[in-house]
């Protein structure tokens, strides 16, 4: 009888640390998720089309209607961007039609296949996106060293490839932490 006094005792001795989360509660923690997402995509959106213009302006300002290592990278980075304003705008277009309300059966699936879907573009589109970008760049420097200071022309340099680094950081930080979001949903069944 002494083991199970034991057991009984320890049982007793537990906090009460239990999770007081209902329905509702879930679904406002889910709406409240799906409305960082969106947030996210709205900023990214933004972000990119911002220098999408200032590409433009710099591209119509320089007059780089010639046929050169300029045109060519601007033409590079711009269409870039562009390809990942069209697969955000998708994105958040995908994500906009899961419905929280579902069961958390059928809302785990589309969220499960919403994120697969995004693992596929990060693993083939982003770097192809960001590689020709980094190629793009790279055209642009013959003609900085050109036309600019020295001085000017590292702060380019150093910048610009900076930014590549850091961006890039940043980037397998976001892409690793949806991919350990995908092997939580595969988990939920």
């Amino acid at each position: 009888m002494t083991e199970f006094e034991n057991i009984q005792e320890i049982w007793n001795s537990q906090s009460d640390s239990k999770l007081n989360t209902t329905a509702s509660a879930l679904i406002a923690k889910a709406n409240e998720h799906m409305k960082t997402l969106k947030l996210n995509h709205h900023w990214t959106i933004g972000i990119i089309s911002v220098t999408v213009l200032i590409l433009f302006f710099y591209f119509f300002w320089t007059n780089s209607h010639q046929f050169n290592s300029l045109t060519i990278g601007l033409s590079i980075m711009i269409v870039m961007l562009i390809v990942r304003i069209i697969l955000e705008i998708n994105s958040a277009a995908k994500l906009k039609s899961i419905k929280p309300d579902l069961s958390l059966v059928d809302y785990t699936q589309k969220v499960k296949k919403f994120y697969e879907w995004r693992k596929k573009i990060h693993l083939i589109l982003t770097p192809i996106i960001y590689i020709s970008y980094f190629i793009g760049f790279t055209m642009l420097l013959p003609t900085f060293k050109a036309n600019f200071s020295n001085g000017y022309y590292i702060y380019c340099l150093v910048s610009g490839y900076g930014f590549f680094f850091v961006f890039g950081y940043f980037l397998i930080k976001q892409i690793k932490k949806e991919l350990k979001l995908i092997e939580f949903l595969n988990q939920v069944k």
